[in-house]
């Protein structure tokens, strides 16, 4: 490995070194996604605090590649504290309970589907909340700026302190420390896209969009499918003020521009928000009453 990148890795893991101590009394973890940046960052952590294993949380949701679970296996039998979990609503439940399709004014994705599984997985372990967890989060510098993320920083999404120690690798470096200082390979899935991201995902370019229609075409279909419904056959698309080539469905669909669309208040209908308090009563928190059947709700102390 070339010097340079030798000294900025001795550097990092040194770095996580002095870092650690400090964070062993709260619900450290990495957040693991299977891809290139997390299992480097994975891999210099492990170096620095060995024989100490940090978990590496994998969430695995409907719109994952089922390829990444065989991927986090294998890294598992090498000896990653690899842990696999669930969001507390898949995908589809959510877009059955009203939450609306995607945008990136309001890319829920992360924090519904990942972070209520990283959320779940710090109350089992003890935690009174996601201020008592600590993140380490693999973003390289070929992806976000310094002028985006910082090196400590809160995720405000989850409420949860982040980590991101590699914010000064490209992602050229990243796949060299990977292979030459740790002997280990990437996921498999990179045979086929440059990103891990899911099979239905705003990021994707031809190459993902032939595989996943090729391997996965009842999730791609469905997918497609709902954002059809709620863009053209709601009626939505004609209240819009966009230039008449940005209202077409291949331009929508095929080309994934729903996702730059800016979502009216009458599709975020969730309804109602559950909690469940330190006595394990649920209780819900009602958001907008016309929009759900409160009669079926029984009161609580009058509320």
């Amino acid at each position: 490995m070339r010097k340079t990148l030798e000294r900025k890795v001795k550097e990092t893991i040194t770095s996580i070194r002095q870092i650690y101590p400090k964070l062993k009394s709260g619900y450290p973890f990495i957040a693991f996604s299977t891809g290139k940046d997390s299992l480097a960052m994975a891999a210099m952590i492990y170096e620095a605090i060995a024989p100490e294993q940090l978990p590496c949380l994998y969430v695995h949701h409907s719109l994952e590649f089922p390829e990444n679970l065989d991927y986090a296996k294998e890294l598992k039998e090498r000896g990653f504290a690899v842990e696999v979990l669930n969001p507390s609503l898949e995908y589809f439940e959510m877009i059955e309970r009203g939450i609306g399709f995607l945008t990136l004014v309001d890319p829920w994705c992360v924090p519904m589907l990942v972070g209520t599984g990283l959320l779940d997985w710090l109350k089992r372990k003890g935690a009174r909340g996601p201020r008592e967890g600590v993140m380490f989060r693999g973003i390289s510098g070929s992806e976000y700026s310094h002028k985006l993320h910082s090196g400590l920083e809160l995720y405000s999404r989850l409420d949860l302190p982040c980590f991101n120690p590699l914010l000064d690798f490209s992602k050229e470096e990243i796949i060299e420390i990977i292979k030459e200082r740790y002997g280990l390979h990437l996921n498999p899935i990179y045979q086929h896209m440059d990103r891990t991201y899911c099979i239905c995902c705003y990021t994707s370019d031809k190459r993902r969009q032939a595989y996943s229609e090729k391997h996965y075409p009842e999730v791609c279909k469905r997918y497609y499918k709902d954002i059809e419904w709620k863009l053209f056959d709601s009626g939505l698309i004609d209240q819009s003020n966009l230039a008449p080539e940005y209202k077409t469905k291949q331009e929508k669909l095929q080309r994934h521009g729903f996702i730059y669309w800016r979502r009216h208040k009458a599709q975020d209908i969730i309804g109602a928000i559950k909690y469940r308090l330190s006595t394990d009563v649920l209780v819900y928190h009602i958001r907008e009453s016309d929009w759900i059947a409160t009669k079926h709700l029984k009161p609580l102390d009058g509320k």
